[in-house]
């Protein structure tokens, strides 16, 4: 009898046998996420929509931080002023000026006895934290820190799609920041001509509450920083460059104080901030997991609320899901207005490709869409309802942000807040242009076009192609 031979990598060429893997790999990483998961029964019972309003006044305060330098400041006097702790939470942290400038401030809190916790995305972790001196240097203080979120794990590759997109720091349970910011120069501080606008909120609590915003996000922390998902990193041995980063920032703590005065100065909270009568927290789940769509409902159930609703966000990338969750509010007679990037200005490529295959369908659904062309690539997530509701933090109008990345937005029941932020997108508006009734464009009156380079419009010819199948991903 002829004798039959089973199947054997043996017997393929190396480069099949590399292809094979690839294919493997990539069905790993994808695989996990190509169902998105529909929000339980459980969490639609217990979303109360009523209860992020207030017909009184709360305990809590806000600033709102439209400017990259105040957005330093802020954070500058606010470690100065920590007394006991200090916890930041970033997606991206660099160790450049903004970045040194930041852990120059952590480091001397530390001295001063400070507990220090600092959470990095695995991102971050992996490409600007890693084996980085100075996140060394840092890291060496007995009173600080440091984990990173859901760690690089080339091996582990359904692992790789969920990441920690959170952004805020806390002090002393008595102010917090929160917002759109990442821990870099292209948000904090005038250190780069390259800048991201962006928007976050100044908390400030003047009397205890349990039920306080910040009681809400330091119980969050804490479930995040719990997890096994968080990982530990440490400074293994203090070298002569990570003493000498250590020392540096010592240094450049001094030179901050000379640089920033206004940062050390004595601050009046109250002047500052705009009473609010109530501010909750809205978050995603935490764990490193394809999720259910906590935000996305959240929001969509708050806009159904309303009369009006105007989003803010730097591109959108909407599901099949969010696509009718757009229409249903068209349906019932609530109008939505979304003002995004035009996709000459704006920074993320995917975001941009997928309008650009996606922008008819987005148009659709009822919702009216602003691009802007500004000086800087908008940054901003923020949801407007009516004239009393802001919505601001960390949640981007994609996919990713709905289904995979843990994110938080602050709902804020306050008109003045919600004034401001308006007349902010009414500007806006006048630098945008949108599609008007005639199917034509009409374009604000300081509007100024700006053609793709050749090179651009290559690009993205490739990447409308490529990205199809990989959208739900972006």
């Amino acid at each position: 009898m002829e004798k039959k031979h089973l199947f054997s990598l043996r017997s393929l060429p190396i480069g099949k046998i590399l292809l094979l893997f690839l294919l493997i790999y990539i069905a790993l990483l994808a695989i996990p996420y190509i169902q998105h998961k529909n929000v339980s029964v459980s969490y639609q019972k217990k979303f109360a929509k009523q209860s992020f309003y207030s017909d009184t006044a709360g305990t809590e305060r806000v600033a709102y931080i439209n400017d990259n330098t105040d957005a330093l400041l802020y954070r500058l006097h606010m470690l100065d002023e920590a007394k006991d702790e200090i916890i930041l939470s970033t997606f991206d942290f660099n160790a450049d000026k903004s970045g040194q400038d930041m852990m120059a401030s952590l480091l001397h809190a530390a001295d001063r006895g400070v507990s220090v916790r600092i959470l990095v995305d695995g991102i971050s972790g992996f490409l600007d934290v890693k084996r980085n001196p100075w996140f060394q240097a840092l890291a060496s203080h007995e009173n600080v820190s440091i984990r990173i979120y859901n760690p690089i794990n080339l091996l582990k590759p359904w692992n790789l799609q969920a990441r920690m997109h959170d952004k805020y720091v806390i002090v002393d349970q008595k102010m917090y920041l929160l917002g759109g910011r990442n821990t870099t120069n292209l948000f904090l501080g005038d250190y780069s001509r390259s800048k991201n606008i962006d928007r976050e909120l100044f908390v400030y609590e003047t009397a205890e509450n349990d039920s306080s915003s910040i009681r809400q996000l330091t119980d969050y922390f804490e479930s995040v920083w719990a997890l096994s998902d968080s990982k530990e990193y440490t400074c293994k041995k203090m070298t002569k460059k990570i003493q000498s980063c250590k020392a540096k920032l010592e240094n450049r703590y001094t030179s901050l104080k000379e640089k920033y005065p206004d940062a050390y100065s004595t601050w009046d909270y109250e002047a500052l901030t705009l009473q609010t009568n109530k501010v909750s927290l809205l978050s995603n789940p935490i764990k490193s997991e394809n999720k259910e769509p906590w935000m996305w409902y959240s929001l969509h159930q708050l806009m159904m609320q309303g009369e009006q609703a105007r989003i803010y966000t730097p591109y959108i990338i909407c599901g099949k899901e969010m696509y009718q969750d757009l229409t249903e509010l068209h349906e019932k007679n609530i109008p939505v207005e979304i003002s995004t990037n035009d996709v000459a200005s704006g920074a993320n490529p995917w975001g941009c490709t997928d309008y650009l295959n996606q922008k008819k369908n987005i148009w659709e659904t009822g919702a009216r869409v602003y691009e802007f062309m500004g000086a800087h690539s908008c940054h901003t997530k923020a949801v407007l309802i009516d004239d009393r509701m802001s919505i601001v933090g960390s949640y981007n109008m994609d996919m990713r942000s709905t289904y995979q990345d843990t994110e938080l937005m602050l709902a804020v029941d306050c008109p003045e807040l919600n004034s401001i932020i308006q007349a902010e997108m009414e500007r806006d508006k006048t630098y945008s242009k949108t599609m008007g009734n005639d199917s034509e464009y009409d374009y604000g009156e300081n509007y100024h076009s700006k053609d793709l380079s050749f090179g651009k419009k290559i690009f993205y010819a490739i990447l409308r192609v490529i990205t199809i199948p990989l959208r739900r991903f972006l």
